[in-house]
């Protein structure tokens, strides 16, 4: 049971770098889902959990479907599978569906599923978007038990299916990223493992097998040529790596220039691909000390989330798993170091078992906290709180706090977490929380603490409509330094939204603003130029390159 300490003292802990006492921010989290009209039912076609397949559960994502700058909700469903899912279950779980929830701008949602033809009957997974054909919207990317589906969006929030990338092994994380710097999105599908329905059912009395019981199976790499989806997995070095992908995630970890791919796989070593910039890959997780948790085992890794932890101007990389989840620290040079006991995460976190994982700044004090949705991976009945950790200083070290029992009922309560969710849905410049339950209702979690100040922006590129993924962003105000990278994709079957987000703490404006845009070029915003207040919103266009 987590150990709860005193709102006062949790509060004194909530100190960024530099902060005094009397700056602590609150953190709220309230529950709006009934209020919002947003009703989710997650299933995983059955009565009971008596799978690998129906445990793993699906993923969620905020993404602009209709162009009218207000972030939607996607969520992904399972369904009833003939021979898999029990034959009494059918009636109540047959019909399933994933489904798109439009914002409508005044704090609720509406169902617009069927309308707009996002409503996909496969036993889902994950879901990814961005523009792939460069025509100005986001279209979708959603993985599956069987065939994967590409939806088109014809501009106006509706949604065609495509047979482009229609992989038929068990999808689970897929990410949009730029590999080669030239502006459009190239595609990376993590496949989980070779389920056979059948062989579960000699582990009845054990509920059912794990995944070494299974072989695990190739990722697919997808090069963007002018909209089309060619797969150059065999030419990219990649085919002879047969994983068990989780999540997947693309950041330059080593900042060379090219985007590396992160994939988390289940109980087995992690895969970190480095881009040579050449179209080839290779694993570096073992040299790079990612491959492993720290105590040197191969965990069973559930995704992963880039962001600088620690404020030294590198990504750092969160790994949930089934045991004490993963934080490594970039060195800089793209090489990591452990550092999960020695920031606290250990002992906050090793008795759930943690899906998605998120780095964000709860409470816009210019560091990023730590969500962790968590639940059981056998039993639906065995439920476990979602954890909130500060990023905090004590006695002048980094240290992760769980501030739960002040953060809102929600994290008192117990459920069984897959994927989540975190974006300024509201647009009132903080960021709230999204947590799909595994064959439950999912929860609406708004953000209402008094945090800081903060600063969010969006890329527009030029090659055509580049939405700049990879890029990028340095935010500097006096000695600090943030930075982030466009990423469409982190954490358990999950996604980032578009907008990247800066808490700024007291700062009422920032002195620069410092973008590296795919490709290398860079472009840098003076604050005595432009207008780089806090609480704003902006949009940073890519300059043409010269001549």
């Amino acid at each position: 049971m987590r150990h709860i300490l005193s709102a006062a003292i949790l509060l004194s802990l909530l100190l960024p770098v530099g902060a005094a006492e009397s700056e602590a921010p609150v953190v709220i989290f309230q529950d709006v889902t009934e209020a919002a009209g947003l009703f989710f039912q997650h299933t995983f076609g059955d009565e009971e959990m008596s799978s690998i397949l129906e445990a793993t559960g699906s993923g969620c994502l905020f993404f602009d479907a209709d162009g009218d700058g207000r972030l939607d909700l996607y969520a992904v469903n399972g369904r009833f599978l003939e021979g898999i899912s029990a034959p009494e279950a059918r009636d109540q779980t047959e019909g399933a569906t994933n489904h798109l929830f439009h914002n409508q701008g005044d704090g609720t949602f509406v169902d617009v599923s069927a309308a707009t033809g996002t409503d996909d009957d496969g036993y889902g997974m994950g879901a990814v978007a961005a523009d792939v054909d460069a025509d100005g919207d986001s279209d979708l990317y959603v993985t599956n038990y069987g065939a994967n589906r590409l939806l088109l969006n014809d501009g106006t929030g509706r949604f065609e299916p495509s047979d482009a990338a229609a992989d038929t092994l068990w999808g689970a994380g897929a990410v949009w990223f730029d590999m080669e710097g030239d502006g459009d999105v190239d595609l990376y599908v993590g496949n989980y493992l070779d389920f056979d329905p059948d062989y579960r059912l000699y582990y009845a009395a054990d509920r059912f097998p794990g995944p070494l019981a299974y072989p695990g199976q190739p990722d697919v790499l997808y090069r963007n040529d002018d909209g089309h989806l060619v797969d150059i997995t065999a030419a990219a070095g990649l085919s002879a790596h047969a994983g068990r992908a989780m999540g997947v995630t693309a950041a330059d970890v080593d900042e060379d220039g090219h985007t590396d791919l992160f994939v988390a796989n289940d109980a087995m070593a992690n895969f970190l691909f480095h881009n040579g910039g050449d179209g080839t890959f290779v694993d570096m997780a073992l040299v790079a000390g990612v491959a492993f948790a720290g105590n040197g085992d191969a965990s069973s890794s559930m995704g992963g989330d880039f962001g600088d932890v620690d404020g030294d101007g590198d990504l750092d990389l969160f790994v949930p798993d089934m045991a004490f989840n993963n934080l490594y620290l970039n060195g800089g040079d793209g090489y990591f170091t452990d550092h999960t006991a020695v920031l606290g995460i250990a002992e906050a976190s090793g008795q759930f078992i943690g899906w998605h994982g998120a780095l964000f700044d709860a409470d816009n004090d210019a560091d990023l906290d730590l969500f962790v949705a968590n639940g059981s991976a056998h039993y639906v009945d065995h439920t476990q709180q979602a954890t909130l950790l500060a990023n905090t200083r004590q006695d002048g070290r980094q240290r992760y706090v769980d501030i739960g029992g002040v953060a809102g009922d929600y994290f008192y309560r117990r459920s069984v977490s897959r994927g989540a969710a975190i974006a300024d849905w509201d647009a009132d410049g903080d960021l709230d929380l999204f947590v799909l339950h595994l064959d439950q209702p999912s929860v609406l979690l708004r953000n209402d603490g008094q945090g800081g100040h903060w600063l969010r922006i969006k890329l527009r590129g030029t090659n055509p409509l580049s939405e700049g993924i990879g890029a990028r962003v340095r935010v500097h105000a006096g000695s600090m330094v943030q930075v982030r990278e466009r990423m469409t994709a982190s954490g358990y079957l999950g996604s980032r939204e578009p907008t990247m987000h800066f808490g700024l703490g007291q700062l009422s404006r920032v002195d620069s603003v410092v973008v590296i845009w795919p490709g290398g070029q860079r472009q840098r915003l003076d604050g005595q130029r432009h207008d780089l207040a806090s609480n704003q919103t902006i949009t940073i266009v890519q300059e043409q390159a010269g001549p």
